[in-house]
């Protein structure tokens, strides 16, 4: 979390996201027409937990979790204001890290990393303050190096990853 800055609780009032006394006005979910305080809960055919939500005058506030319908833990996200805060995680329904990150005001911060359902790293990426700095590398799923570049002083180095064009009169002129 960023310094001075602490979830509000959350009232232990839960209510089905279906509920149709529940209004989006952009980011800010009102119920009966007044800001909403408390959880909002979704439910898989089965019984099942689907999604718990936390609220706090309207924004997302606290901690966020989805579920899978084999029970598995899809995301875990923490928020203030509205805005991610802390520790982002996200699971494949194999059980398998998706992604982690940290954000700080909605922003990347440190380092981020992403794998594929088979359990491979694809993406290793450092932030500060949401900006791409130091080292970058992604890899595509059969673990070959896709990318790998360094960010300094705002410009990039090494193996980006983009493909070069080539303008088809560079080879007419070559032949004459």
């Amino acid at each position: 979390m960023a310094v001075n800055q602490i979830a509000h609780p959350i009232p232990t009032v839960y209510v089905q996201e279906k509920d149709s006394s529940f209004s989006w006005n952009q980011d800010t979910l009102f119920f009966n027409k007044k800001y909403f305080s408390g959880n909002v809960f979704s439910l898989y055919q089965t019984g099942d937990t689907a999604l718990i939500e936390c609220f706090w005058n309207g924004l997302q506030e606290g901690t966020t979790k989805k579920w899978y319908p084999n029970q598995q833990i899809a995301e875990y996200r923490s928020y203030i204001a509205g805005k991610k805060e802390g520790g982002q995680k996200s699971w494949w329904p194999n059980g398998k890290p998706k992604f982690e990150f940290m954000a700080v005001d909605d922003a990347y911060e440190g380092v981020l990393k992403e794998w594929n359902e088979k359990g491979f790293l694809i993406k290793l990426f450092h932030y500060s303050k949401g900006q791409e700095i130091g080292s970058q590398r992604l890899w595509w799923d059969d673990s070959t190096v896709r990318a790998n570049y360094e960010i300094r002083n705002g410009k990039k180095y090494g193996l980006i990853g983009i493909k070069l064009c080539s303008n088809p009169y560079d080879s007419v002129n070559k032949k004459q």
